[in-house]
C-alpha cells in the first residue's frame, strides 16, 4: 500500500510547497483607520509583490488573490463604495463586483475578530 514518491513527484511537490499562496502564514491585520493607499500598500507587501504588479492587467494567481483581498477588506471593514475601490484599483466596477462575488475567508475571520472584541468591551 505504501509507496514511495519518485524524484520528478518531489521536484513538483516542493515547486507546489514554494508557491506563496499555499504557504502557512500569519493573517492580515488591519485596522478600521487606514486609509485606502494604506491598506493597497499593506497588502501588497503582505503577498510580497509591488504596488506596479497589483495595478497591472497582469492575472496571476497571487495578484487576483491580493485584489480580492484588498476589495473584502475595503468593502466590509473600511465601508468604501465599489466605484471608489474600482479608482484605487485602476479597474472597472463590474471587476470589484466580480471579485465580491467571490468567498474570502481571510477577511470573514478578520471580521469576527472584531466583532469578538466588541462584544468584550460591554
Amino acid at each position: 500500500m505504501l509507496e514511495e514518491f519518485t524524484k520528478e513527484q518531489v521536484e513538483t511537490l516542493k515547486k507546489i510547497a514554494d508557491n506563496p499562496i499555499f504557504r502557512k502564514s500569519q493573517p492580515f491585520h488591519v485596522t478600521k483607520l487606514t486609509s485606502l493607499n494604506e491598506l493597497k500598500i499593506n497588502i501588497c507587501h503582505f503577498y510580497d509583490i509591488t504596488q506596479d504588479l497589483f495595478l497591472s492587467n497582469r492575472k496571476d494567481a497571487i495578484l487576483v488573490q491580493a485584489r480580492k483581498e484588498f476589495v473584502h477588506h475595503a468593502v466590509k471593514i473600511k465601508r468604501v463604495s465599489t466605484e471608489t475601490i474600482a479608482k484605487a484599483m485602476n479597474r472597472d466596477h463590474s471587476t470589484v463586483c466580480y471579485y465580491l462575488k467571490k468567498a474570502s475567508p481571510e477577511t470573514d475571520k478578520l471580521l469576527q475578530s472584531f466583532n469578538d472584541s466588541g462584544k468584550d468591551d460591554n
